[in-house]
């Protein structure tokens, strides 16, 4: 019998940039789920990556030359991410959480301000315990 030559089967493991843009499609599913807080953390999370250096977040004012300098000697200037496809790919997954976090944040300022401000015409009952109902809840 003659052994074939099988070319060495390759790693069908994720590359650590793969991974990122999974959980970062997962975090954004979960956001849509009902738990829009984990889109914020998504795009705090991975927002190097993606948008690049902060002021304030990654570096102080007029510090930004020193940061990148810094970055280049670590070799971690391009946030870790491998291909311009990756790149694109984990940025879409994490733009997508930024877009839905605005909104939710805009809708719930909006509702807090639209209550505070009309307050007196939901009326008593409305979302409001009033200091008569105290004794039948007991609290």
């Amino acid at each position: 019998m003659s052994e074939t030559n099988i070319p060495p089967r390759e790693n069908d493991e994720p590359t650590k940039t793969q991974q990122e843009i999974i959980l970062a499609r997962r975090i954004f599913f979960a956001g849509c789920i009902g738990l829009p807080w984990l889109w914020i953390c998504n795009v705090m999370y991975f927002r190097r990556k993606v948008f690049g250096p902060s002021v304030g977040f990654d570096y102080w004012p007029g510090k930004r030359e020193e940061y990148l300098a810094s970055l280049s000697e670590e070799g971690q200037r391009d946030g870790g991410v491998s291909s311009l496809q990756e790149r694109n790919e984990l940025g879409k997954w994490v733009r997508r959480s930024t877009w839905g976090a605005v909104v939710v944040v805009s809708l719930f300022v909006a509702w807090i301000v639209t209550f505070q401000l009309n307050k007196e015409s939901f009326g008593t009952n409305w979302l409001v315990m009033d200091r008569t109902e105290e004794e039948s809840t007991g609290w």
